[in-house]
């Protein structure tokens, strides 16, 4: 009689350890997966994820074969060895093609006990269409963003298109300064900002969440209904800096029926809550046309108020849920006791990134050009 766990289907991986016995003889065959593992079976990767480690041990001698499924491209994935004995633990690093096609896309392999056929394990592989930021594994890196009022925008990037640094002046005087270092090893992600630093670990989106020091705090923050329980992120939730430098606050509404915040969903927020030091300083309603907000690296939709109030953070997207999916056509609301009304207007390049970008607010008109 044999046990094992089974592969059901595309989403049940089968980590598999088989104490076998049959009528011929007796024999242990199968395998246990140490890394990766996941609760759902699909081990999934971001667009610039590269890499990642198989670890795991086999009774018996194996060797390894493409997973056979409908819609499965092992192309875009390489496990160098192949085949190997049983009884030891075998580590190695797996690669990662970037993803460039605009969608998310599968792989698998399955390790089979060269004796024993019926005992076997599936590693399942899937990649997402979008990098950590929420950009499209396509997106072109944004050097400099030029602004006719005299703003200034510069930007640095490392392989993996995760931002190193980000400059914001406004007629040569420096109004923000990110520098930002990431360590693999330990998985840790350092900002320097202005002369504050923070320190944090990163998952494989290479995001923050939540930056923490003595004097100042940076990241999300739920919202709470009249009996004082969260309220779920895909309605609304908080961006916020609360400490020495800044006291400010964003939040994020969706529409009644809520958004779907799950990796390459498409989310656009409809209303926008400025506030500063616990007083709201705008409104805005949001209208989006039908550009796609994800061809470029920075989120475009942080120029519409100026550069004054441009956050570093949010433009380069190190926080991807504030970021929409659309670019905005046209924002509308109140801004202290009166109403006001940015027109957006976007032209395109040829890979769908942002070429220029002009706003329209009252008699004031300044046109960005996006330089790659």
């Amino acid at each position: 009689m044999k046990t094992m766990k089974s592969f059901l289907g595309i989403c049940a991986l089968s980590a598999l350890m088989a104490s076998c016995l049959s009528d011929q003889d007796n024999y242990q065959a199968g395998f246990y997966i140490e890394h990766p593992t996941s609760n759902s079976g699909v081990n999934a990767y971001f667009a610039n994820n590269p890499y990642d480690s198989l670890i795991f041990f086999g009774y018996g001698n194996w060797a390894m074969e493409d997973y056979q499924i409908d819609g499965f491209d092992n192309s875009w994935v390489t496990v160098p060895t192949r085949k190997g004995y049983g009884s030891t633990i075998y580590r190695q690093k797996v690669s990662f093609l970037p993803n460039t096609t605009g969608e998310g896309r599968w792989a698998g392999v399955k390790i089979v006990d060269v004796n024993h056929s019926d005992a076997y394990a599936p590693v399942i592989f899937y990649q997402y269409a979008t990098r950590g930021d929420g950009s499209l594994g396509i997106a072109a890196d944004v050097k400099s963003i030029t602004g006719t009022d005299g703003s200034q925008f510069d930007f640095a990037y490392d392989d993996l298109h995760r931002p190193t640094s980000v400059s914001i002046k406004k007629e040569g005087s420096v109004l923000s300064q990110l520098n930002i270092t990431y360590s693999d090893n330990d998985s840790t992600m350092t900002i320097n900002d202005k002369g504050e630093g923070f320190k944090v670990k990163y998952g494989n989106d290479y995001q923050p969440n939540y930056l923490a020091n003595a004097n100042d705090t940076v990241g999300y923050y739920s919202r709470y209904d009249s009996y004082g329980y969260p309220i779920n992120a895909k309605y609304l939730f908080n961006f916020e800096h609360r400490g020495l430098r800044e006291n400010s606050c964003v939040t994020f509404r969706f529409k009644d029926t809520g958004a779907t915040l799950s990796i390459d969903s498409l989310h656009n927020v409809d209303t926008l809550y400025y506030f500063w030091k616990g007083e709201r300083v705008e409104k805005l309603s949001l209208t989006y046309g039908t550009m796609d907000n994800r061809y470029q690296t920075v989120d475009v939709n942080q120029l519409v108020r100026g550069v004054e109030s441009c956050d570093p953070y949010l433009l380069a997207s190190l926080f991807r849920y504030t970021r929409s999916t659309s670019i905005v056509s046209r924002a509308e609301g109140q801004k202290g006791d009166n109403e006001v009304e940015y027109n957006v207007t976007t032209q395109l390049n040829a890979n769908k990134s942002v070429k220029t970008m002009t706003v329209v607010s009252g008699s004031e008109t300044i046109t960005y050009t996006f330089n790659y």
